[in-house]
């Protein structure tokens, strides 16, 4: 059954140029702070006039007042960066407002008050150029007008030509500073100068890549301070998703995730291990299916962007990926170890673009190195927990073994001892005594050789002296004296060419490997074979037993049952490969291989 893939679009070299939103530039500050003395001036202008009507003065301080408020919500946008295009031209229409109103209020033939209408005529230029300028020019100049004619102060050619004088100066200033802005428009599109009161593409990506820095920054804080598999994940996926979005919050079209490949080596089955946008039903799920994007991403070790994937076998499985229309998927790898895939989707068609790829695939890289540490950190703790577990489950068999063993027996001979005491006493017949003591002396003995056979098989001391060979006959001797069982050792070609240290773990694996035979099999004859071929140690430990079904105790041994599982866990310690063979009523052969070189006795 095939399915139609989605066109995947591999990135290219160069950068795109992104669309921003409006970013407020010092003019606008510029004219925040000149505004404080622009109102204070305003204030005195009004009080020195001689001809102002005190009755008017309410209606000044309201007008004062409220334009005060408003710039105090100018500066709170400008300082938070909330600043908008739009909020500009607010301004410029509430400073015109301001101006004529005090001037129709408070205005005069001896003071018209022409500072008052200049600076919104000069605000309007330097923010919206000369024609903003002169569309700010014409109110004032209508005020003048109208408030020469309400007062009837046009009654000679001086006043007209007073009036025609203030018009024209408006003007002027509005041609000026409108001229201003034209020539640092002029010098931004030569290249040498900076625009004041307009978007700056450079200043965009400058502030881009701050933010982009900031952010990169503070997920290398973060990951650098913690060696947890799931905080590693979930950090990078949500500073990356926020690094994108071009804000403090997560763009809420988009949606995110990391899935990371069930099995190593496996690339056809992976796990949601983070998610962020994402429906309940889809976090932990299993996905499995055969995906291009996916394929193309992993053997490439590139990141890719597609758009629609709803024909896409493994994103089809997951609600959040329904109404995608543009997905960024990158490796999340470490060096030549791939660990899955980092997705990121949007429901806008072609949102994502070259620099997003360029800016998650940097996110992964470092979340990879992080991944990396806290999984050898996780492996050192699982290693840590096995050993304390190994040391204290040899510890219980210590102790179960003195308890079963040598203790049993030193308390049967305290209390033969004691019958002995009592046979004294009665006076009974010494050839009875006699062979009470006997009995009790052959108990002793028997105790002492159970506890040298522990000490021994603890840590023979032959063992660091002369060898791993000698070690294992003098071991199979003990065995025929204690237990009765014929060991026998036939070693071919070792002559200690492994270190001691590899040498103890070997021995160990024997001697549980008897332990399972004395507990066990039921035989009566083992046979411990060396053998050194192809820069292999092979050893076999074979018995004549009962033997038993190998595949059911392979069962047992991954449920953690058994001595098997101690046997190969100390035979991959030391990198070799561990087998058993059996059969019911064929007997059992241990088979142990461990390479020569890696333990290598020669310095």
């Amino acid at each position: 059954m095939t399915t139609q893939s989605p066109v995947v679009t591999p990135l290219a070299s160069s950068k795109e140029v992104i669309a921003t939103p409006w970013v407020a530039v010092p003019v606008d500050w510029l004219i925040a702070y000149l505004r404080w003395p622009w109102l204070a001036m305003t204030l005195a202008l009004v009080w020195l006039n001689p001809e102002a009507d005190p009755e008017t003065f309410f209606y000044v301080y309201l007008i004062i007042g409220l334009a005060a408020f408003h710039n105090v919500l100018q500066s709170a946008a400008l300082y938070l960066r909330f600043y908008q295009f739009w909020m500009r031209l607010v301004g410029v229409v509430v400073d015109l407002g301001v101006a004529g109103l005090i001037i129709l209020i408070a205005g005069s033939q001896a003071n018209p008050l022409l500072p008052v209408a200049i600076f919104p005529v000069l605000y309007a230029a330097l923010g919206l150029g000369v024609v903003g300028g002169l569309s700010a020019a014409v109110p004032m100049a209508l005020v003048y007008v109208g408030s020469a004619a309400i007062r009837q102060h046009l009654t000679s050619l001086a006043d007209i030509y007073t009036l025609i004088s203030h018009v024209a100066l408006l003007g002027v200033a509005a041609g000026v500073a409108g001229l201003l802005r034209s020539g640092s428009e002029t010098g931004i599109r030569r290249g040498n100068i900076p625009l004041i009161g307009a978007p700056s593409k450079e200043l965009e990506q400058l502030q881009r890549a701050y933010r982009h820095a900031t952010v990169v920054r503070q997920m290398a804080t973060t990951l650098s301070a913690t060696l947890s598999y799931d905080r590693v994940l979930r950090t990078m996926l949500e500073l990356s998703m926020i690094a994108i979005s071009e804000s403090d919050e997560i763009n809420p079209s988009l949606v995110g995730l990391v899935m990371l490949f069930e099995q190593e080596g496996n690339f056809e089955q992976l796990r949601v291990y983070a998610g962020r946008n994402i429906p309940r039903m889809d976090e932990s799920q299993l996905v499995s299916g055969k995906s291009d994007l996916i394929a193309q991403v992993v053997y490439d070790a590139e990141p890719r962007i597609t758009g629609d994937v709803s024909n896409d076998p493994v994103f089809s499985q997951l609600l959040c990926m329904r109404e995608i229309k543009s997905v960024l998927c990158v490796p999340l790898r470490a060096g030549l170890d791939t660990f899955g895939v980092v997705v990121l989707g949007s429901s806008i068609s072609d949102f994502f673009n070259a620099e997003h790829a360029e800016l998650l695939s940097t996110f992964c890289h470092q979340a990879s190195l992080a991944l990396k540490n806290a999984q050898l950190y996780q492996n050192l703790q699982l290693e840590q927990r096995r050993i304390l577990e190994k040391e204290s489950e040899a510890r219980h068999k210590l102790a179960r073994e003195l308890h079963d063993g040598p203790t049993q027996s030193i308390s049967a001979i305290a209390m033969r001892l004691n019958y002995v005491r009592m046979m004294i006493e009665k006076q009974q017949a010494l050839d009875k005594v006699v062979e009470e003591v006997a009995q009790i002396e052959e108990l002793a003995r028997k105790t002492t050789q159970e506890i040298r056979m522990m000490l021994f098989t603890l840590r023979p001391v032959i063992l660091e002296t002369r060898g791993l060979v000698a070690a294992l006959r003098q071991y199979a001797e003990r065995l025929r004296q204690t237990d009765g069982l014929n060991v026998r050792v036939d070693a071919q070609g070792y002559r200690g060419q492994l270190e001691k240290e590899a040498e103890g773990v070997i021995f160990s694996i024997v001697e549980e490997a008897i332990s399972n035979v004395k507990k066990h099999a039921k035989a009566r004859n083992v046979l411990i074979r060396l053998r050194v071929e192809d820069h292999l140690l092979r050893v076999e430990i074979q018995d004549d037993g009962v033997g038993f079904d190998a595949k059911a105790a392979r069962l047992q041994r991954e449920a953690g049952h058994m001595g098997l599982l101690n046997m190969e866990d100390r035979a991959e310690y030391l990198g070799g490969h561990f087998s058993v063979e059996s059969q019911p009523g064929a007997g059992t052969c241990v088979r142990l291989e461990i390479p020569l070189h890696r333990w290598s006795a020669v310095g």
